[in-house]
């Protein structure tokens, strides 16, 4: 097919594409009703909401293991960190210590400012988050990290610690859920990353759900650069079998679901 009949398909198909449609009707506006309320909603209501929900799932009744606080010194000046940044296409049989696996979700997702002595609900994190709402929870599936036991966790940033969900070989079953399978059976620890689309929809309606992606993807580059700083071999994954992973984590893949993976190892060069 050539070029001009591409264009001239696409065209034809454009009220067809969902993405279109989606991009429509999530554009910022003054004038169109927002989906859970009449009005807009004033600051005053949103942080009265924001006082409401949660920041992080609590895992009450599951162990709770602190986590190092301590980051490794720089391997390099942060320019050349994000220039020899790539993505991992195999993974050394090495393990990553608990200090490494500590650092790569502080430095992605870890809290900044507690926000104690402010009328804001809502501590500050190391990645921007519209309205400072954080939709985003992580979940770590350990395989070969030092001081930890093969298992699934989840993090909670606030305290800096991991609940530990369930014991076992975790990654053999996430590497079923995604394209790239050998590769995640090499990796010594993948991050996965979900999200709690009400905490940004509450305010911004469709605008939020978007807001969700691209704080997904601020998350994951802080993930990948602490990565590379450290000598770590990273693999950013998009290509994994959604109802499949969320099942895994427990997720009922509508208001709450994966967004984003990240594989974690050692290099095989």
């Amino acid at each position: 097919m050539g070029i001009d009949r591409v264009e001239e398909y696409l065209l034809d198909r454009g009220a067809e594409l969902v993405w279109e449609l989606f991009h429509e009707n999530s554009k910022t506006s003054f004038h169109e009703r927002h989906p859970y309320f009449a009005r807009h909603p004033s600051d005053a209501a949103v942080v009265s909401i924001m006082r409401r929900l949660r920041a992080v799932k609590p895992f009450t009744d599951r162990p709770k293991l602190a986590l190092p606080r301590e980051l490794p010194p720089a391997g390099r000046p942060f320019h050349e960190t994000i220039l020899a940044r790539t993505t991992a296409r195999s993974f050394g049989i090495g393990p990553l210590t608990l200090v490494e696996l500590a650092a790569i979700l502080r430095l992605s997702a870890g809290v900044t400012r507690d926000n104690l002595d402010t009328a804001y609900p809502r501590p500050f994190r190391v990645t921007p988050s519209g309205g400072a709402l954080y939709p985003l929870e992580l979940y770590v599936v350990a395989d070969r990290v030092e001081g930890l036991e093969p298992g699934l966790y989840h993090y909670d940033p606030e305290e800096h610690e991991l609940d530990a969900l369930r014991a076992g070989d975790e990654l053999e079953r996430l590497a079923d859920c995604l394209v790239q399978r050998e590769l995640a059976r090499e990796a010594a620890a993948a991050v996965l990353v979900a999200a709690v689309f009400f905490r940004s929809t509450v305010k911004y309606g469709d605008r939020g759900y978007r807001f969700v992606l691209l704080e997904a993807g601020h998350l994951a580059q802080n993930a990948l650069l602490a990565a590379e700083g450290m000598d770590i071999a990273a693999a950013p994954i998009g290509g994994y079998l959604d109802r499949d992973v969320d099942q895994l984590l427990g997720l009922d893949g509508i208001d709450e679901s994966v967004v984003y993976a990240l594989l974690f190892g050692r290099s095989s060069s």
